[in-house]
């Protein structure tokens, strides 16, 4: 879904950088900045950034902003906020562009989608299932560690569809033959991916997961 400069109309480049200074800002002052002064979460928020950094360069696609890869954007929300996570996103993001696969002129929209979307879908849908379902842990992995990480991939891919298409980029008819079918096969693994690695980190170690509590999806309340 990295979008390459040269695809999408001015138009649309400029919304996107306004929106993302809009978010960046709001993460910046919401990030509980000092948890990253504890030396195990540093080292877990850094070393999550360099395994997704290799994720994102394993990747396949048949033209310009029609690639495709794993995001992890989801887990990094679930493990450290949506906040620590769109700001790591920014960071793989600057790193395509240092390495030629991106052009400054799209680095927001492409933080937009690749960030900004699967981070906040796996957010609210997360506090949708705190407020209004029970507190269980399958409830956890499946909706928020495995449906989560597959619908935000979908929306990005589907907003990623509508500006490229929108734009005049490709037709439609070109999109539908060689996007389309790839973000569907991708959704899938997305979610599973993901969702093995929450499972495996909330039994392993639950510590590096901020959203999980064993208090609230293991030990029943009196």
């Amino acid at each position: 879904m990295d979008i390459p400069s040269g695809l999408i109309s001015s138009g649309w480049l400029g919304v996107s950088w306004a929106l993302y200074a809009v978010l960046t800002a709001v993460a910046v002052l919401r990030a509980p900045w000092h948890k990253l002064l504890e030396r195990d979460s540093a080292n877990v928020y850094f070393g999550t950034i360099v395994v997704l950094m290799a994720f994102w360069h394993l990747k396949a696609g048949v033209a310009p902003g029609q690639a495709f890869h794993f995001l992890g954007a989801s887990a990094a929300a679930l493990m450290f906020g949506w906040e620590f996570a769109f700001l790591a996103v920014q960071v793989l993001v600057l790193v395509t562009v240092w390495e030629g696969r991106s052009g400054w002129e799209t680095f927001a929209l492409n933080v937009l989608i690749m960030g900004a979307i699967p981070t906040l879908v796996t957010h609210n849908l997360r506090r949708f299932a705190q407020r209004m379902l029970p507190h269980n842990l399958f409830i956890y992995i499946f909706l928020n560690c495995f449906f989560a990480a597959s619908l935000g991939v979908l929306i990005a891919g589907v907003s990623a569809y509508a500006l490229l298409a929108t734009s005049g980029a490709y037709t439609i008819a070109e999109l539908n033959q060689h996007y389309l079918p790839f973000l569907l096969l991708l959704a899938l693994p997305e979610g599973t991916l993901n969702g093995i690695a929450m499972t495996v980190m909330i039994v392993f170690k639950p510590t590096w997961v901020a959203t999980f509590s064993d208090a609230m999806y293991l030990y029943k309340r009196d």
